[in-house]
This record gives structure tokens, C-alpha cells and sequence, in this order.
């Protein structure tokens, strides 16, 4: 009897199927409207490149960049050149006078040096102890420099924080190439999760189409009276089960588009849902991972990695900082040096020309201020050092980890393969018992779910691999190569 509806199947046209479910609608549309576009399926490589153009927390971290080139701008604006001007009028005393100040001061990055010079005039009369203001008639330049000679010669605040600034440069480049391969990572493995969620939908919808082209024979069958009614009803329990089961795995798949979305976006930046349609129609194949490369894999993360770079800058800008703290602590002695000349008539006291020149000395005694300072920032060394001995060691534990997580994904992808092979071998033969009428419909519903079951086990394997991919491509910083 089976035998004979197995015949029939081959003969009679393909009978129409019923309406999908409500959970499918919102798929069925978004396909329809998809293929109008004419676009294809998504590639991890197009994900990637949406986030590098227009992914919103990667743009938020380049402007890192733009902070640290105005905190290099504002270091070097502590040795801009310094105009000054000053103008008195001294009426209704008994001394009455003007005198008008000008000067220009230019602080040089080269051993602390500073020039200036400037122009004053001072006409009137004024008292014997105010005579410095009196100059001739076409008043006096001036010119001079101030050198150190101990502190503040070989750094100071200046210059350390210009070159610390220079550092924070570098520093702002390896914190955004550290949010890169963050954020490239996550992409992928929201790719991969919607990309698993797909197939897995495929699968569910296949395994109800079954069930649906089963349905019809049944009721055939059914109303010739060559089979009892209870195998209709059976056959519509397995149609309910796996409807819900489609409509969970629909759910599944919209809220991993949804979660992509984030990362996918158009050239205006808004985010794109993608559908079913745009699925890729196979997960790649696994590659055994070769263990031998592992200490080779090490040595590159270690290099290429910007967590340890990162704490060598930061290092850096402290040995800035130690360096002046030693260079404070010495006695402040400033040579410096004027030479003036004055133009015009005026009084007989009032020499054309000068030169003059001195020493300037300042001790703090006790020197505590840059003393605490150095013994702060040298505990600040010292944690840094052991920072960077624990990023090492976190850096080493993440390459083994995915190394490991690649081989164990392989050897899963490997096994389920061979349960699908298994699994479909079992429900052929089952599906021949029933057709000659040796089997029930119960026993092959359960080993089409067993089918189904393995293909998801299947999905799910190959979907762990390419995650356990985008973790060691984190692992290796691989995304900054091709940045």
C-alpha cells in the first residue's frame, strides 16, 4: 500500500503547501524586497569594511588621535613667542612723565635657552630713584639671553611635557589599534552568530517542508481507508512541533540581524537588517590548526600585540617625568646676559651704551618636593614593570587559547560530520521501512529530528570554528595587518 502511494508521489504534480506561519512572514518579506535589490550574500570582508568605514565607537576611539595632536599642539605652545607691552602717564604730580615698555621673549627648546629683547622710552622729569626710566630722546634696545646652567638645563617642564605629548601621539595610535581588533572581533563573531542562525533556520524549514509534503498522502491515504486516522494527527503533532520550532529559530535569526546590525551599516552610518537572503549559502570548512606554530604564534602576538607597546609608552612619558624630578633636585644657577643702547640726546647719566651680566642662584635645601616626586614616579615604574609582565603572560594565555580552541572546534566539526553522515544513513533506512509498510510514522518523525538534530550540531561546530578564527585573529592582532 505504501508502495503504491510511493509510486504515486513519483506521478501526481507537487501538491500546493500551506501558508507559512506568522514567526515566517517577516523573513518571506524581507527576502522578496532583498532580491529586488539584486544583491548577493554577505562576506565577513564586507562586515569588516562597514565597520571601518562607519562603525560609531571606532570613530569615537580616532578622535583619540585628534586630542592627542591638540595636547602636542598645546606643549608646543609653552614656546611660542611672548609679546609684551606696557605704557604709563604720570600727570598732576610734581614729577610728570610718560614711558612706553615693549618686549619680546623666546623661550628655545635647546638647552633651556631663552632670548629677549625689547624697546622702551621714558621722557619727563622723574625722581633720582626712578632715573632707570629715563632714556634718550629715541629711547633704548635692548637684546639678551638666559642660560641655565644646572636645573633646568638638560629638561624641563617645558620640554618634558612637549615630549611626553609626542608620546601621547604614539600612545593614542596603540590605544585605537587595541579597540581595532576589539572591535573587528566582535564584528565577526556577530557575523557568525547570524550566519549559524541562518543555517539553522534552513534546517528547520527543511525539516517542516517534510512534513508538509508527507501531510497530503496521508490524508489521500486516510480517505481511501488504506491508513487510520491517527497517522494524520500524528503527522500534523510533528507539522506544530516544528513550526514552533521554526518560528523560534525566525526569532533567533532576527535578533542575531538585528545585533549585526550595529556593525553592518549603509554609507549614511544607519544600520542595515539584513535577511535570509543574504545568507551565505555554506560556512566554510575547517583547517586543522598546526600546533608546531604555536611558539612561533607567541613570539608574533607578543610583537604585534599594542597592549605591551602601550604600557613601554606609558613607561616612557614616566622616564619624562623621573628625569625632571632628578633635574629639579639640582641647585637652579642662570647665567644671563643684556646689552642695551639708547638713541637720541638726553641727560649725561644716561650711557648710549651698556652691557651687563650676572649670575642668578636658587637651592630649595631640603629638595623634598622633587625628591617625593621621583620615589612616586619610580613606584610607578615599578608597576609597570609588573604590568607589563602580566600583559605578556595574558597575551601568551590568549594565543594558546585559541589555538586550542581552533583544534578542539576542527575535531568537533570532524565528528559531527561524520554523526550527520550517521544520522542520514539511519533515517534513509528508516524512511524505506515505513514506505514498504515495515515501520511508523513515530519512529521516522523521530529520526528526522535526529537528522535535523545532527545537521544543527553540525552548524553550530563549523560556526564555533570560525569564532575560535576571529578569536585567534584578536590573539595575533591580524586585524592591524590589513588595516
Amino acid at each position: 500500500m505504501r508502495v503504491c502511494l510511493l509510486l504515486a508521489l513519483l506521478w501526481f504534480p507537487a501538491f500546493p503547501q500551506s501558508e507559512p506561519p506568522q514567526g515566517r512572514q517577516y523573513l518571506q518579506e524581507m527576502i522578496t524586497d532583498r532580491e529586488a535589490t539584486g544583491s548577493g550574500p554577505l562576506s565577513l570582508q564586507q562586515v569588516i569594511a562597514s565597520v571601518k568605514a562607519n562603525f560609531p565607537p571606532l570613530l569615537t576611539a580616532l578622535q583619540e588621535r585628534e586630542a592627542a595632536d591638540a595636547n602636542l599642539l598645546s606643549a608646543e605652545g609653552r614656546f611660542d613667542t611672548v609679546l609684551r607691552a606696557r605704557g604709563d602717564l604720570n600727570r598732576l604730580g610734581y614729577y610728570s612723565n610718560e614711558r612706553v615698555d615693549v618686549s619680546v621673549d623666546q623661550p628655545l627648546q635647546w638647552q633651556g635657552l631663552s632670548l629677549y629683547s625689547g624697546y622702551r622710552l621714558g621722557e619727563g622729569s622723574y625722581p633720582y630713584y626712578d632715573g632707570y626710566y629715563q632714556t634718550r630722546s629715541l629711547g633704548e634696545w635692548r637684546a639678551g639671553l638666559k642660560l641655565p646652567l644646572l636645573r633646568g638645563r638638560e629638561t624641563d617642564s617645558r620640554r618634558t611635557e612637549l615630549q611626553k605629548a609626542k608620546i601621547g601621539q604614539r600612545l593614542a595610535d596603540l590605544s585605537i589599534d587595541g579597540q581595532k581588533i576589539t572591535i573587528v572581533q566582535a564584528a565577526s563573531r556577530r557575523y557568525w552568530d547570524w550566519v549559524a542562525a541562518g543555517r539553522r533556520y534552513v534546517a528547520i524549514q527543511n525539516l517542516l517542508k517534510i512534513a508538509r509534503t508527507r501531510e497530503t498522502f496521508l490524508e489521500e491515504s486516510v480517505n481511501l481507508g488504506q491508513l487510520p486516522a491517527i497517522e494524520v494527527t500524528d503527522n500534523k503533532r510533528a507539522i506544530f512541533q516544528r513550526e514552533a520550532q521554526l518560528a523560534e529559530a525566525g526569532r533567533a535569526l532576527q535578533q542575531a540581524a538585528i545585533e549585526l546590525s550595529l556593525y553592518y551599516r549603509d554609507s549614511a552610518g544607519q544600520p542595515i537588517i539584513l535577511t535570509a537572503a543574504d545568507l551565505p549559502a555554506v560556512i566554510p570548512e575547517p583547517r586543522q590548526y598546526d600546533e608546531s606554530k604555536l611558539e612561533e604564534d607567541v613570539r608574533a602576538a607578543l610583537e604585534q600585540r599594542p597592549e605591551i607597546a602601550r604600557l613601554q609608552r606609558q613607561n616612557e612619558q614616566l622616564q619624562q617625568d623621573l628625569k625632571l624630578a632628578k633635574n629639579d633636585q639640582l641647585p637652579q644657577i642662570d647665567l644671563f646676559t643684556t646689552f642695551y643702547t639708547d638713541s637720541g640726546v638726553g641727560p649725561a647719566y644716561v650711557s648710549t651704551r651698556e652691557w651687563k651680566s650676572g649670575v642668578a642662584f636658587e637651592f630649595p635645601v631640603q629638595r623634598r618636593i622633587a625628591k617625593g616626586r621621583q620615589a612616586a614616579l619610580s613606584a610607578q615604574q615599578e608597576q609597570l614593570k609588573l604590568r607589563t609582565g602580566y600583559a605578556a603572560d595574558g597575551i601568551k594565555a590568549d594565543v594558546q587559547d585559541a589555538a586550542s580552541a581552533l583544534s578542539q572546534a576542527y575535531r568537533r566539526t570532524e565528528a559531527a560530520q561524520d554523526g550527520v553522515a550517521a544520522t542520514r544513513q539511519v533515517e534513509e533506512a528508516e524512511r524505506l521501512r515505513y514506505d514498504l509498510g515495515e515501520g511508523t510514522l513515530f519512529i521516522l518523525n523521530l529520526r528526522e529530528l535526529a537528522t535535523a538534530e545532527a545537521e544543527i550540531r553540525l552548524i553550530n561546530a563549523k560556526a564555533d570554528y570560525q569564532r575560535a578564527v576571529a578569536q585567534y585573529d584578536y590573539a595575533l592582532a591580524n586585524a592591524l595587518s590589513n588595516w
